[in-house]
């Protein structure tokens, strides 16, 4: 897979370019709203990516000199310009400057498609193989979702020996970091925003949480306010010059659903929803999963897990599958003690105790993860989401659950 960065004056026009990108092929995008010599003010951010797509409505927005300059700065990024100015002067000084295409305005589909064809096939292999997006998700307030992805991504890179980025986007608490180290952060993400300027691999460095060689954390806002500072194109400038860095990326959603958390889901390969097993939750898990369902992700990409499930809750579990129509991914089990003091230690649950049962249900996700199993059921039958009705819409009754 290639890294493309796209970038435009016109909004408009960048976001359709980024809908045909789509439409060519599964590649990792970027977009940001300016011109070339802002980027060559950005410093070796550009090492991230293999190909810049140009968006330029004349050879004069085009800064063909800066683009030179680039080009022979980074000698394995692919440019193509974009541009309504089709003139035999304009392809050739394009040509001069480092474009590999210069492909006409309005842009076609199958134009498209072949430059980054043949920007791919030019592209050697960068070290490592494709980068795993996860997302973790809520279903509810409460349901554990920082607990379980914190763990999951120290398990993966202690177990597997995987680079791990962990993204805290949970905007009501942003505490992620604390339940893996006692460490305050260096910086946390509305700070890296406030300078996205200086957003290069080097700042970038110097602005993670480093827990460990493989484990990295982008630490949270910590609260609503801070939360507003961070806007979309600055996190997708974020992450677009980190995501290749890594082998695992794990996103920290919360409940949370708006601009933010939308760019994270559209780059997670797989969405974990967490609950618990009460109406509550099953309500709410229904509820969320309709949205996403909305908002056009496949089923096949949620995986259902159950966390603090006990022998009493059993069930509640049950009627729990039956409402929202399939069995979980993973259960967890509760385990309050151990899980209290991991957190009040902010250590990860395998250093408290490895074979805690807990502890043992996260590593099992991890492999599940790392393997990247097809969704299945959990020994219950029912695998894959399908919510023919809303609540309130079906004509049977809805399953009581006991009270926990």
């Amino acid at each position: 897979m290639i890294d493309i960065l796209s970038i435009s004056k016109d909004a408009s026009r960048l976001a359709q370019v980024m809908r045909l990108i789509s439409e060519c092929g599964a590649y990792r995008t970027t977009r940001t709203l300016g011109s070339p010599s802002q980027l060559a003010a950005r410093g070796g951010s550009l090492e991230s990516f293999d190909v810049l797509i140009v968006d330029a409505l004349t050879q004069e927005d085009a800064e063909l000199s800066v683009i030179a300059e680039l080009c022979q700065r980074h000698d394995r990024l692919t440019c193509i310009l974009l541009t309504g100015d089709a003139s035999p002067q304009t392809l050739i000084a394009a040509m001069r400057a480092g474009f590999r295409d210069v492909l006409p305005w309005p842009l076609d589909q199958r134009t498209l498609a072949d430059a980054l064809m043949r920007a791919e096939k030019k592209q050697t292999p960068r070290d490592g193989a494709e980068t795993q997006i996860i997302s973790f998700m809520s279903c509810k307030g409460g349901a554990g979702t920082t607990f379980i992805s914190t763990n999951i991504a120290h398990a993966i890179s202690v177990g597997w020996k995987k680079r791990v980025l962990l993204v805290d986007l949970n905007q009501l608490y942003g505490d992620a970091a604390f339940l893996v180290t006692s460490e305050t952060p260096a910086s946390t993400l509305p700070q890296m925003c406030a300078q996205i300027e200086r957003m290069d691999s080097a700042f970038l460095d110097a602005s993670l949480m480093r827990i460990s060689e493989t484990f990295d954390v982008i630490a949270g806002a910590g609260d609503p306010v801070k939360a507003a500072q961070i806007s979309s194109d600055k996190l997708e400038w974020i992450l677009g010059i980190a995501i290749p860095r890594y082998d695992v990326v794990i996103f920290d959603i919360g409940q949370s659903i708006n601009q933010l958390s939308i760019l994270a889901l559209d780059r997670s390969k797989e969405i974990h929803l967490v609950l618990q097993p009460s109406m509550p939750h099953a309500r709410a898990g229904r509820r969320l999963m309709e949205i996403l369902s909305t908002l056009g992700y496949p089923a096949d990409r949620m995986r259902l897990l159950l966390n603090r499930h006990s022998r009493r809750a059993q069930g509640a579990r049950d009627a729990l599958e039956q409402i929202l129509n399939t069995s979980p991914y993973q259960v967890l089990p509760e385990d309050d003690d151990i899980v209290a003091d991991a957190l009040n230690e902010g250590v990860p649950v395998s250093e408290i105790k490895r074979n805690s049962a807990v502890a043992r249900a996260l590593q099992q996700l991890a492999e599940k993860i790392v393997s990247q199993d097809p969704v299945k059921a959990d020994g219950r039958g029912r695998s894959e989401f399908r919510l023919p009705r809303l609540f309130g819409g079906s004509p049977t009754a809805t399953p009581k659950l006991k009270t926990m």
